[in-house]
């Protein structure tokens, strides 16, 4: 049985999806984008204001967003790569 593999992404911007699409695509890997419940606005990605949703983020470990609901099926995976946004 061949190993199965899963590139699984949190991207507010965009830029960490198209990144794992790629990385997916090449390694022949199944694709999936963890989404907020809430999706980010362009306010809400401004990291000059200290008050913005993605700096408070960023800056508070108990701020993280809530997730959207999925039913992806982890146990069915051999390898898991995680790509997220490095604010």
């Amino acid at each position: 049985m061949a190993n199965k593999t899963l590139v699984a992404v949190f991207s507010a911007s965009g830029v960490t999806k198209r990144v794992g699409e790629k990385i997916a695509r090449i390694a022949g890997a199944d694709f999936h984008e963890i989404t907020p419940k809430k999706h980010y606005t362009s306010d809400d990605l401004n990291w000059m204001n200290k008050r913005s949703r993605s700096s408070v983020e960023m800056n508070d470990p108990t701020s993280r967003p809530e997730l959207a609901e999925n039913d992806l099926d982890m146990a069915s995976y051999d390898t898991v790569i995680i790509g997220f946004p490095i604010w």
